[in-house]
């Protein structure tokens, strides 16, 4: 089922600057299914999964807690293959981690003992990027990273100076070094307040728009999806499914008290099995 179905492209096009074209990758997944060993049987994940994210596209997988959305962030991300079907980034299987698929978990995972600075650093720095000729290329590329983020002021604190929301900046900054071509997030704004939330929600639809990467946003807030994507695909309880799918074609910034919205609220709600 499809839901206020509009061309994701034309959302797009309103969305990025001047009309530049889109960076992101295209990410096509096809008749994946997964399962966990346990206990000597297979535990079912997800079933028959077919999806393409269009470059430059915002995506959000919804869905209720444990239905198996983040096990298939990490078949995108490359950290393990899919039991059947396959997973492919711009044409080829992804058969491995590769920093052009940057995965941001819900924990923004900071070493304690490394400066704000030092741990937007850790991607280049594992691939010996800031030893050689190209060091000053990519110290300019964290400076720019901090920038976008708004924690240049704040390179070198430590992690315990930090509140919720700039420790999440951090692990945002740490992946957008690497420039990448698809930011996959697994529900990372779900340990904030709701006021840092709203304004981490904001700040990362402001950095898609800037940056054109494609976006696959792993959430259980349906609110949260529809303020963000410009599709939002909806699964079923485990074995995730995808069980409708919905566009939405308002323009940016949204609000959450927008006819239009709420009435698409209404209806992922019930598509969910909840009446309100």
């Amino acid at each position: 089922m499809v839901i206020a179905a509009v061309n994701p492209n034309d959302v797009l096009e309103d969305a990025s600057e001047g009309g530049a074209p889109r960076t992101g990758a295209r990410i096509d997944i096809r008749h994946v299914s997964h399962g966990f060993a346990l206990r000597g049987e297979t535990l079912p994940v997800l079933d028959d999964v077919t999806l393409t994210v269009q470059p430059g596209e915002f995506v959000a997988l919804l869905g209720p807690s444990g239905c198996g959305k983040s096990t298939l962030l990490r078949l995108v991300a490359g950290l393990e293959p899919p039991g059947k079907g396959s997973v492919e980034a711009d044409g080829h299987v992804i058969g491995a981690p590769d920093p052009s698929r940057v995965l941001v978990f819900q924990d923004p995972t900071l070493f304690p003992w490394r400066t704000v600075r030092e741990n937007v650093a850790l991607g280049p720095q594992a691939q010996g990027a800031r030893r050689g000729k190209g060091a000053v290329e990519v110290e300019a590329r964290i400076d720019a990273a901090l920038e976008r983020v708004g924690l240049t002021e704040f390179a070198h604190a430590w992690p315990h100076q930090l509140s919720g929301g700039m420790a999440q900046r951090v692990a945002l900054a740490r992946g957008l070094v690497n420039d990448p071509a698809l930011l996959a997030l697994d529900e990372p704004f779900g340990k904030l307040d709701s006021l840092t939330r709203m304004r981490m929600q904001g700040e990362l639809v402001a950095l898609w728009q800037r940056a054109r990467f494609s976006v696959l946003f792993v959430t259980h807030d349906v609110e949260e999806a529809l303020v963000m994507a410009t599709r939002v695909v909806v699964f079923s309880g485990r074995p995730a499914r995808i069980i409708s799918e919905v566009r939405n074609e308002a323009p940016y910034p949204r609000h959450r008290d927008d006819i239009a919205l709420v009435e698409l609220r209404k209806g992922v709600l019930a598509q969910l099995g909840i009446e309100v």
